[in-house]
């Protein structure tokens, strides 16, 4: 007698991980356009995993409780946990070696270098939109001062 309660108990206890793991994994469930990684095509019936991802709801977010926590949200509670003695007194920090980095890194006077090197811009740049219309008033002066009247 004790031996089928100890059974049906440890069946109970199974079907609930199973149920649990079930809405653990409810997102792997096939949908019309995705099979899900139970479902094969290949086979006639789908997996029992998927018939059983398909009866379980997924799992919700698990809520903050008091419980976990109990921090209460009263002025005084905030106040006394920003007193100067809550927080952990600490000594001056260590002075930070100025020793070279492991890697194989660049010099950083080469790298500065490279970030600011000179503008090299392209012709188009570098030159005035309005060219054109500038070498043909020059050509026309030129002209102007050659022609004898």
């Amino acid at each position: 007698m004790k031996e089928r309660e100890e059974r049906k108990v440890l069946l109970e206890r199974e079907e609930k991980q199973k149920d649990y793991q079930a809405r653990k994994m409810h997102y792997l469930l096939s949908t019309k356009q995705i099979s899900g990684i139970y479902n094969s095509p290949f086979r006639e019936h789908p997996d029992p995993w998927e018939l059983r991802l398909q009866k379980a709801k997924p799992l919700g977010h698990q809520k903050y409780t008091a419980e976990k926590g109990k921090t209460s949200q009263s002025p005084s509670n905030w106040l006394a946990c920003t007193s100067v003695h809550s927080f952990p007194q600490s000594e001056s920090l260590p002075p930070i070696s100025r020793k070279r980095c492991q890697g194989p890194f660049r010099d950083i006077n080469e790298v500065l270098e490279q970030r600011y090197k000179p503008l090299e811009p392209t012709l188009r740049v570098a030159e005035p939109i309005n060219h054109l219309r500038l070498a043909r008033e020059a050509f026309k002066q030129e002209e102007r001062m050659r022609n004898v009247q």
